[in-house]
């Protein structure tokens, strides 16, 4: 093959004129080829969270108060209380996911006095911790001032004898005023102890609160 011939197939070869591709279509082809290995990626996420994510369980919504009677018991003015919240199923798994709970309640005895702001004549504050001990499987509840915890591996039976059964002596009958208007109101709040296990592998907003605060009021005439 002549030399001259190589010469005359390169230069007689057209000219190929290069596409007309605008800069900005340059740049959205060069965006899609790095986000679409990126919405993978996402996509991919969102799949397999609910999968490494324990399921939180659903806590109780409210307090319900069984229980608001005010009694006489040798010369003492006590209240009587039972105090549950509106999802014990729910409560219980919360304990046996790791929660520990503390139930505290405040207790104040004030005689109304119309215009004029009330006189608080005492005030009571109750609290205990309510727990899951993995190994016995037990609950545990253990009330502020008092040594030994109550267990049991019923929960319901557990809080029948505790929570429900609350005894708060207020005052000594000598402190009311006869013919007066006397009021009792009680503050409750159940809250976490410390921060559940779960929290470190959920995304979701958490409050300390397992149910709102409420408050309890009840007027009476000595």
């Amino acid at each position: 093959m002549p030399p001259h011939f190589l010469a005359s197939v390169f230069r007689n070869q057209p000219r190929r004129s290069a596409s007309a591709r605008p800069f900005g279509a340059r740049a959205l082809s060069a965006v899609n080829g790095l986000a679409s290995p990126l919405t993978l990626l996402i996509l991919l996420a969102l799949f397999l969270l609910p999968q490494a994510t324990p399921a939180q369980a659903a806590a109780p919504r409210q307090f319900v108060l069984d229980t608001f009677a005010i009694e006489t018991r040798e010369d003492t003015l006590v209240l009587r209380l039972g105090v549950g919240v509106d999802d014990p199923d729910g409560l219980r798994d919360l304990l046996k996911d790791g929660a520990e709970v503390e139930l505290r309640g405040t207790a104040t005895l004030t005689r109304r006095r119309g215009v004029l702001p009330d006189v608080t004549l005492a005030e009571k504050v109750f609290a205990c911790v309510l727990r899951h001990d993995t190994l016995t499987r037990e609950f545990e509840l253990r009330l502020e001032g008092r040594e030994a915890p109550w267990r049991d591996k019923n929960l319901t039976r557990l809080l029948e004898g505790t929570w429900k059964r609350l005894v708060l002596p207020l005052s000594p009958i000598t402190a009311l005023e006869k013919g007066e208007p006397h009021r009792v109101s009680l503050a409750l709040s159940l809250r976490h102890t410390d921060v559940p296990p779960w929290l470190s592998r959920t995304l979701f907003f958490w409050s300390w609160e397992v149910v709102p605060d409420a408050t309890f009021t009840q007027d009476f005439t000595y």
